[in-house]
């Protein structure tokens, strides 16, 4: 009876099979041999590097007159002073080209006012915050240097913004789409990912015979 049920239960079974071994391709991962998708995160890199160019250019010419009128009020002008300037100068260039790669991450192709105004204001509130020099207590000054810093920041990043804008519509550069990849990356994608089952099966082939 036992040898019975052991040979009716065995034909419910698969026959064994060959062991499966993992192919190089797979053991990669898609990601990383998927030369469609570095090409794309390539094109996505060189547009957000121009997107920083293009706002660390225009926010900085667009903050000039202001700040050149702050060395100028100290006439007249030490050294310390313009050397002063120069470095802030120069750290506001790096802002504003971060500021551009975060501006493009965020705005994408949205058509929404309040996030591109929202993404420029809080760029400049940050860093009017971070310009704050502060005291023991909270002083009037302390308003003041607040409120200039925050309009030297807003007229920047508001520039660089418009900047870019300008330059998306003219065609200079791309939005960074809605789902961060291009329209055909799937399709792209899905055609990589064919051409490298194929490459598996042959290799799985190659392996067996």
């Amino acid at each position: 009876m036992l040898l019975a049920l052991t040979l009716v239960s065995s034909r419910g079974l698969t026959s064994p099979t060959a062991p499966v071994f993992a192919s190089p391709l797979r053991c990669a991962g898609v990601r990383c041999s998927d030369p469609e998708r570095k090409a794309v995160f390539s094109e996505e890199r060189s547009e957000s590097v121009k997107a920083g160019g293009i706002a660390s250019l225009t926010g900085t010419m667009a903050s000039a007159p202001v700040k050149a009128s702050a060395v100028l009020a100290t006439l007249p002008v030490k050294a310390t002073a313009l050397a002063s300037w120069q470095i802030s100068t120069c750290v506001f260039a790096v802002q504003l080209f971060l500021f551009g790669i975060v501006y493009r991450c965020t705005v994408r192709c949205d058509d929404n006012d309040a996030l591109r105004q929202g993404a420029v204001g809080a760029a400049a509130l940050c860093r009017a915050l971070g310009l704050m020099q502060t005291n023991n207590a909270w002083t009037g000054d302390m308003w003041l240097q607040l409120g200039l810093s925050f309009g030297e920041s807003a007229l920047a990043f508001g520039v660089a913004a418009a900047a870019l804008e300008f330059a998306w519509d003219k065609g200079y550069g791309r939005r960074l789409p809605g789902l961060g990849l291009p329209p055909d990356f799937e399709k792209r994608l899905r055609r990589e990912e064919k051409r490298i089952l194929r490459e598996e099966k042959a290799f799985a082939k190659r392996l067996y015979d």
